[in-house]
């Protein structure tokens, strides 16, 4: 397909897919006729429904801002800088969740809702694309008997200098912002990396600006936490911490209730440092495959999920038994 080279070309090659072309006209609020008049060149849109479209189609909006400023030299000029100018979360896109939610598959449902959710939070609460990084970490669920010792990384989704961080995984503990978040029932909201290296100097990544997190709830129990980092410092103003607690209500329906526990029955231990565990996380995949293999040799095959959680079980209690022995 040969390369779009202005922005309203771009526009009409995206869409030319009929579903595409009334998916973004009702995050924007407007008729489908006018994303083709834009296309065409018949109208001009207003500046407050440029941000909108870019957040609208995030694969593309790289792309799009750079041939956007061709034709309006002065659009990234003027900076979201006040709340009012921040859009709510769109009626359109809390019934795109639904949607995926009652016609996914049970074993894509969680990942698939996940996914669809962390995306729209990036474009959506970094409209300018300065650096966000968004990680789900959920409660690693308990041996038998047992109450939850930690968390761990399971999805992500991030820009700027973090996108490699979306092939990473971690354990969490009570040392960390997000189990703290879990312990202490209450978002944890740090607006500095000075302020983080000062309450939770364990665990960070290099040029976090400002951290909010929130516990993912429902009632008296915990699925886990939603980390958002920012690479400007005192970034999350009152009216995108409102927008981070909406999106964190909706995250509950990624959640399956197996994976809610009672407050009570967390009790989350200590985890060693990002680089301490990385040799033991490097390990993962083949402590699965070990498992699924003697499972076979003994006659009682595994389910991967299976082998995975058992995996998980020996990865946490090293690590619980590294950070026991350094101290």
């Amino acid at each position: 397909m040969e390369e779009a080279s202005t922005w309203r070309d771009l526009l009409g090659k995206i869409i030319s897919d009929t579903s595409e072309r009334q998916r973004i006209a009702d995050l924007l609020g407007i008729n489908p006729v006018t994303l083709i008049r834009w296309a065409t060149g018949r109208s001009n849109p207003r500046q407050d429904n440029l941000r909108p479209l870019l957040d609208a189609i995030p694969t593309n909006r790289k792309r799009m801002i750079e041939l956007i400023v061709q034709e309006f030299p002065h659009f990234l000029n003027s900076p979201i800088s006040s709340d009012e100018k921040l859009p709510e979360i769109s009626s359109a896109f809390y019934a795109h969740v639904l949607n995926v939610y009652t016609t996914s598959p049970h074993q894509l449902r969680s990942s698939s809702v996940s996914r669809i959710i962390l995306q729209q939070i990036l474009s959506h609460l970094d409209p300018q694309h300065l650096g966000l990084a968004i990680i789900i970490a959920k409660c690693v669920p308990p041996e038998k008997g047992q109450k939850v010792r930690s968390l761990r990384q399971t999805i992500s989704r991030s820009n700027g200098p973090w996108e490699a961080l979306e092939q990473h995984t971690a354990f969490l503990g009570a040392e960390s912002q997000v189990g703290h978040a879990i312990t202490t029932r209450h978002p944890v909201i740090v607006q500095s990396h000075q302020e983080k290296l000062r309450l939770f100097p364990h665990h960070h990544i290099t040029q976090e600006g400002s951290i909010a997190v929130y516990p993912i709830l429902m009632s008296d129990h915990a699925a886990g936490s939603l980390y958002i980092a920012s690479t400007q410092p005192n970034y999350f103003t009152p009216g995108l911490l409102e927008l981070i607690r909406s999106y964190t209500d909706l995250l509950v329906l990624s959640c399956t209730p197996q994976e809610f526990y009672d407050l009570n029955a967390i009790e989350l231990g200590i985890m060693p440092r990002f680089e301490e565990q990385w040799p033991y996380l490097q390990t993962l995949q083949e402590r699965i495959t070990h498992q699924m293999i003697l499972a076979a040799q003994q006659g009682q095959p595994l389910v991967r999920p299976d082998a995975e959680a058992i995996a998980l079980h020996e990865l946490e209690n090293e690590l619980l038994r590294l950070n026991l022995r350094e101290q």
